[in-house]
């Protein structure tokens, strides 16, 4: 796991934002490279439907259509560690997964936005990985989660980012 990969990760995430770049591609562009820099074998960014308040799958590295289905099928699950994250805003490193399978570990992080002084938890960003998350790169990955919102919200705002109301 690199610190350095991680912090040019984050440093490009606000690169595109600050270039409004549209927001697929500063999420995928986001969770790519923060996956690669904590050696995570897959991860996810998951926001919530506006309506339903259901969390959907928005950017996905490692996930192919069957893994991408179950995590949307198990997070409906109130007791599964993405949809606690999500429900509490409490982050998660190196959390044992509840399904056998996969990476050792996992670590979930809440996606918040503050308006008019109340927090809000919009999504998580999940990542799957076999080896702990060392201490000094959790700063840079909780960065890289409060980024992501920043981005969603601008687009739900209809701010700048994409030309579409809702991803």
């Amino acid at each position: 796991m690199s610190e350095s990969q991680a912090s040019d990760a984050l440093l490009q995430g606000v690169h595109d934002l600050a270039r409004a770049r549209p927001v697929d591609a500063i999420l995928d562009g986001l969770l790519t490279r923060i996956a690669a820099a904590a050696g995570a074998g897959s991860g996810a960014i998951l926001i919530a439907d506006g309506v339903r308040n259901e969390l959907r799958i928005v950017a996905s590295v490692g996930l192919g259509a069957d893994a991408a289905d179950g995590l949307t099928a198990a997070i409906r699950n109130p007791a599964h560690a993405v949809a606690r994250t999500f429900a509490t805003g409490e982050t998660g490193f190196d959390v044992l997964p509840g399904a056998p399978g996969g990476p050792a570990l996992r670590s979930h992080l809440p996606l918040i936005v503050e308006r008019d002084g109340t927090e809000r938890v919009v999504g998580v960003l999940a990542l799957a990985h076999d080896r702990p998350i060392e201490p000094e790169l959790r700063p840079i990955l909780v960065g890289v989660a409060d980024l992501a919102p920043v981005a969603i919200a601008g687009v739900q705002l209809g701010g700048a980012g994409s030309g579409r109301p809702n991803r």
